[in-house]
């Protein structure tokens, strides 16, 4: 008789798919996001104002939210394997788009790739998977994946290095390399279904049997899950994209334009990558932390707590000198670990609230809901620094929107069965 398939494994192998995910948001997030901001002044450079760059921004945030519900149903039924493969190699494909971007239209459309690739595969298909493989321990789990965030904010240094040495061009050739050689192999750990290996959610459970192992996935997959439709009829799923609008709005003014804000602050390009490398190192502890206390107290309750605090961060953030440096303790003490707890937590919320079967799905609903929000606010931000120098006035208005949408979680219930 043939023990292997039975026996339970050292290491539940839901843990491997969690460390894969954290190196690929540190390659893809790092570069596509905490990173991008570095090439601004490049853009600018080419006789660009920030307002038309910006604007790159907000058509990425469109057509990711517009293509969400599309992506995400496609995802629920494709398994985000497949998902991911595919991501990679559009967000490759991207990045050599923006080598040759020399004209917005050029800019534009190599912004429009990159949102497909994002929204199709990376670290939206290990957040998919994670859901399916963790209930009780998505908070544990979503930590391990966003500490590969933290070292992703080393890709603001080293883009920063890249651009300096090679220039726009050959360093975009480069990052399209990067992303590709180590995103692949990143995207293979991953398994659709921890039934597909005999196992179960949280690997707590005895696997079954080969011959029950397809009944035993659909009636995992059954369980406790809200359908798409009675969801979007529900109160809590506005209620949600309003909360998780307020945290997304806080991250997408932080990550496009602090590098701009600090630079136009006062702050030397080197010093910004540096403090930016250090904060995302100085967090990845945090973010232990707030998985665990998600996990125990509530993910909910911590979430509301957390973009809260950054919309506090931001108010300090917005007036940061060389002459105030010393606002960056409170702002580290705030923003810092808001943000840790949006990115253990944020994910999470949809799941919590309606299941996981169609988690992928309800999330890109909910992001499709959140589309006005995304696209105004970095047409604002660089409306406001074209107009007035700076960005100070942007990012204190932002901050009350972001307290706003986050304490109105509190008007609903979570779900009926998730921490």
């Amino acid at each position: 008789m043939n023990t292997a398939s039975t026996a339970k494994p050292r290491v539940f192998y839901g843990w491997y798919i969690a460390a894969a995910g954290a190196g690929t948001n540190c390659i893809v997030l790092g570069i596509t996001q905490f990173g991008f901001g570095v090439y601004i002044e490049a853009f600018r450079a080419l006789g660009w104002s920030v307002t038309a760059i910006a604007l790159g921004y907000s058509i990425r945030t469109l057509q990711q939210g517009l293509f969400s519900p599309v992506t995400g149903f496609i995802a629920d039924r494709a398994g985000p394997r497949r998902m991911a493969l595919l991501g990679i190699v559009i967000i490759s494909l991207s990045l050599l788009l923006f080598s040759q971007a020399t004209t917005l239209p050029l800019y534009y459309a190599a912004t429009m790739v990159m949102a497909l690739g994002q929204s199709i595969g990376g670290a939206n298909a290990f957040t998919l998977a994670i859901m399916r493989w963790f209930n009780r321990r998505r908070g544990n789990a979503m930590s391990i994946i966003v500490t590969g965030n933290g070292f992703g904010y080393f890709a603001t240094l080293a883009m920063s290095a890249l651009l300096a040495a090679l220039g726009m061009h050959d360093s975009f050739l480069a990052l399209a390399a990067i992303v590709f050689c180590f995103g692949i192999p990143l995207a293979m750990v991953i398994r659709d279904h921890p039934e597909d290996m005999g196992l179960r959610p949280d690997g707590d459970t005895p696997a079954p049997e080969k011959s029950d192992s397809a009944g035993a996935k659909a009636k995992a997959d059954d369980e406790g899950h809200t359908s798409v439709r009675d969801a979007v009829r529900s109160l809590k799923f506005y209620v949600l994209v309003a909360a998780m609008a307020a945290g997304s709005a806080a991250q997408l003014v932080w990550i496009v334009f602090q590098v701009p804000h600090l630079v136009a602050q006062g702050f030397s390009i080197t010093f910004v990558g540096t403090q930016a490398a250090i904060y995302g190192m100085v967090a990845i502890p945090l973010r232990w932390t707030v998985g665990w206390m998600g996990d125990k107290f509530g993910r909910a309750k911590i979430y509301m707590l957390a973009v809260t605090l950054e919309g506090i961060g931001l108010c300090f953030l917005a007036f940061v000198t060389p002459e105030r440096w010393w606002l960056f303790i409170p702002f580290y003490l705030t923003f810092g670990l808001g943000h840790c707890g949006w990115l253990v937590l944020n994910n999470t919320l949809p799941a919590d609230f309606f299941g996981s079967r169609n988690f992928a799905t309800i999330r890109g609903l909910v992001n499709t809901f959140q589309i006005p929000v995304s696209i105004a606010l970095p047409v604002c931000m660089g409306y406001v620094f074209d107009t007035q120098g700076n960005y100070q006035m942007a990012y204190v208005a932002i901050a009350v929107l972001v307290v706003a949408g986050a304490l109105s979680l509190a008007l609903v219930r979570r779900s009926h069965r998730s921490n």
